[in-house]
């Protein structure tokens, strides 16, 4: 049974199944979203997909023209409480090429151009490192450039409006790119005018040259502040916005009515904080959104104060988001199904047509009274039948109509005539008329059901079973046996010779010789068709040489082993197979290695390792599409095997546990003995000796669980106990 067009969940389902076709190895399925954000619970996307160059966003922008679903963009995951149930729509991640940053030399103008996915403490740090000011109060934000352009984020006195100047957006929905003023994106308390289909690519801020040992403590005293009034762990920082001018803080608010410390489930008001709502390790997002709703609730009755909550609700029903105060993320607004008012943002972009709108109805013109009357003589007296569906069994009355009573305009529809109904009257006027009836169904019989001649047996007249008159007592036509062995043996006996004489079988031996050898000298048998599969980073140049030292000799006589050896000899190949079919087919099948990570040589030029650590290929330019091994490695040569320690920063490029890896900025090597990696957040992990890698990753990921990693500038486990360094 098809599923129902009206039933809202299933068309969304269904065009989610066709966008994740037209993505295809793009996208994964049923990703947990819960390590995408600060409160680390929620269920899993339908579709996530991290962008990873501007034409994956461009292949999502052709897709969504063509099916139309929920979106939702995450930076840092810092305002977003996902339910529990997940989110049935799109996710988009920026990957590594939104994380550059522009930085000016001095004493050129202080512009910096940031990437949307760079965590705004990055930013705040490393600015300040370079001499600039304008960004120090970033440092206590744990959100990224593109998602605090969209929040209009801020705190410690600032936010991003003070120093905005441009940002650069790509329209999901129009494939574009445009570079928009701060004064058009309609900045506001908490909010702007961008919405799911726009994407934060980078944004430029105008920050100033100042005193760095001035900003430094600035920074070392907004860490020192945070840490001493607000909480860690899992929350997503203030839950609720300050009311207006004069109103007092949302934390005093509630205070007030003495909440700290008020639990449902696994979600708690802060003791530390009022205005922070923390969640549990492995707890319910649908708690937390009960833990809002209650304490916006009491406020509301005891104070009149209406709280509203900076933290989006994603996956949640609009009920429960209206309870809690928050307003709903991942919408279905990149097709403008719901009308609002147009801003500046859509000015310059254009809007986006609905998708709802019925083209108009054209009806075709009345058919002239002659075919009218035409079509009355054909169908004239056939009667009628009831529709499935009709309620009345009663005798229909004659729906036969005149010409001169069909009004102009109007198409006549001829009486429906059930076939069932009338080959069942014609059964039952032969039956009584005497008339047998007759079943022929040979043409409805399957070919291998039809008889298509006789089956019957003709035996010689010399048989005594010819006649009826001749009965062998005890025997009939089943109880004869044919063995058939007597004629192969007779056969047999007519084509040996009872003697062979030697001149002759050696003649025979001589002949079977020389027709192999013509055959195998045969162009019929020559190599002319080569078919290579697998090749990608394979030397060109090995592979068609390969094939040309096959290509003509024979297919019974092709050095196949020779040529496999040579293929393996390229350290990007793992594995080669070749086969020969006739007449003239030979195929070369190649398992490359895979690529896993770089480092750079003294020489300044990149080496590419697979997961053993081998070296595969010596470049000028640097693969960022796979993981990073900083620090200055040897100049290695293309098959050779590096120390140990870049063995092991090889496998763990890609042995991290999946809540870690999107975390994971590059891996560092410092030393035979020195092994670590660092978080896009700006911790440094050591791991130290290339030893009980697992155990000490397991350490770590306790940590970054229990602590906000924005606040951690170093772990140490080298030890084997982590050593957390908060500077």
């Amino acid at each position: 049974m098809p599923a129902d067009d009206t039933d809202n969940f299933a068309r969304n389902q269904r065009a989610l199944d066709r966008l994740g076709i037209l993505l295809g190895p793009r996208v994964q399925r049923d990703v947990p979203l819960g390590p995408y954000t600060t409160y680390k619970v929620g269920g899993p996307a339908n579709l996530f997909l991290t962008a990873r160059s501007i034409d994956d966003l461009h292949a999502v922008s052709n897709a969504l023209r063509e099916q139309k679903v929920p979106l939702l963009v995450i930076g840092r995951g810092s305002n977003l409480l996902v339910s529990d149930d997940g989110f049935d729509g799109l996710v988009i991640v920026l990957g590594e090429f939104a994380e550059e940053i522009n930085w000016p030399q001095r004493p050129a103008v202080p512009r910096v151009i940031v990437g949307g996915a760079v965590p705004l403490p990055v930013l705040a740090r490393q600015s300040v490192a370079r001499g600039l000011t304008g960004a120090e109060w970033c440092v206590g934000v744990p959100g990224s450039v593109g998602g605090a352009v969209r929040m209009n984020a801020g705190g410690h006195g600032s936010d991003i409006a003070s120093s905005l100047e441009s940002a650069k957006i790509f329209h999901l929905g129009k494939g574009i790119i445009a570079n928009v003023q701060s004064r058009d994106l309609g900045l506001r308390f908490r909010g702007s005018d961008l919405q799911a289909h726009h994407v934060v690519l980078s944004a430029a801020f105008a920050l100033g040259w100042g005193d760095q040992s001035a900003s430094e403590s600035e920074i070392s005293e907004i860490v020192r502040w945070r840490r001493e009034h607000q909480p860690g762990g899992q929350n997503a920082g203030s839950v609720f916005v300050n009311p207006q001018p004069g109103g007092g803080s949302a934390g005093a608010i509630i205070d007030r009515l003495g909440l700290r410390g008020l639990r449902i489930g696994s979600a708690v008001v802060s003791d530390k904080h009022a205005n922070f709502i923390q969640s549990d390790v492995d707890g319910s997002a649908e708690d937390v959104a009960l833990l809002m709703a209650e304490v916006r609730s009491r406020v509301r009755e005891e104070l009149n104060i209406d709280l509203r909550s900076e933290v989006r609700l994603v996956g949640f029903d609009p009920e429960t988001a209206t309870e809690a105060g928050a307003l709903l993320g991942g919408g279905r607004d990149s097709t403008e199904s719901s009308p609002r008012t147009l801003t500046r943002l859509d000015e310059l972009f254009g809007p986006l047509a609905t998708d709802d709108t019925l083209s108009a109805v054209t009806m075709s013109p009345p058919l002239p009274l002659e075919a009218v009357a035409e079509l009355r003589e054909l169908f004239d007296g056939t009667g009628a039948t009831s529709r499935p569906d009709d309620s009345d069994v009663s005798p229909q009355p004659d729906t036969s109509t005149n010409v001169s009573d069909v009004a102009s305009g109007e198409t006549p529809v001829a009486p429906v005539v059930d076939i069932s109904t009338a080959a069942q009257s014609r059964i039952e006027s032969d039956t009584a008329a005497g008339v047998p009836v007759v079943i022929d169904d040979a043409e409805h019989l399957l070919p291998h059901e039809r008889s298509e001649g006789s089956a019957t047996l003709s035996l010689d007249p010399t048989s005594p079973f010819s006649t009826g008159s001749v009965v062998v007592p005890g025997t009939s036509l089943a109880d004869v046996i044919v063995d058939d062995r007597i004629g192969r043996r007779s056969w047999l006996k007519r084509l040996l010779p009872r003697r062979v004489s030697p001149f002759v079988g050696f003649g025979v031996v001589i002949a079977v010789i020389a027709l192999a050898l013509v055959v195998l000298a045969s162009p019929i048998f020559a190599v002319r068709r080569i078919d290579i599969t697998g090749v990608t980073y394979t030397d060109a140049a090995l592979v068609e040489d390969v094939s040309d030292s096959l290509r003509g000799a024979s297919v019974f006589t092709a050095d196949l082993d020779g040529a496999q050896r040579r293929l393996e000899g390229d350290p990007w190949v793992a594995r080669a197979r070749l086969s020969w079919y006739l007449p003239n087919r030979v195929t070369i099948e190649v398992d490359e290695r895979q690529a896993v990570a770089w480092f750079v040589g003294v020489d300044n030029r990149a080496r590419v390792l697979d997961f053993e650590g081998r070296v595969l290929a010596v470049l000028d330019g640097q693969p960022t599409q796979i993981m990073k091994i900083e620090g200055v490695g040897p100049n290695l040569p293309p098959g050779t095997v590096p120390s140990l320690v870049y063995q092991a920063a090889a496998q763990l490029a890609v042995s991290f546990p999946a809540s870690l890896a999107p975390r994971v900025k590059h891996v560092n090597v410092d030393g035979p003995e020195s092994l670590g990696f660092t978080l896009k957040a700006g911790t440094v992990v050591t791991l130290g000796a290339p030893v009980d890698i697992r155990g000490k990753l397991i350490s770590v990921v306790t940590v970054l669980n229990q602590q906000n990693e924005d606040f951690i500038a170093g772990i140490d486990v080298s030890a084997g106990q982590p050593v957390v360094r908060n500077d």
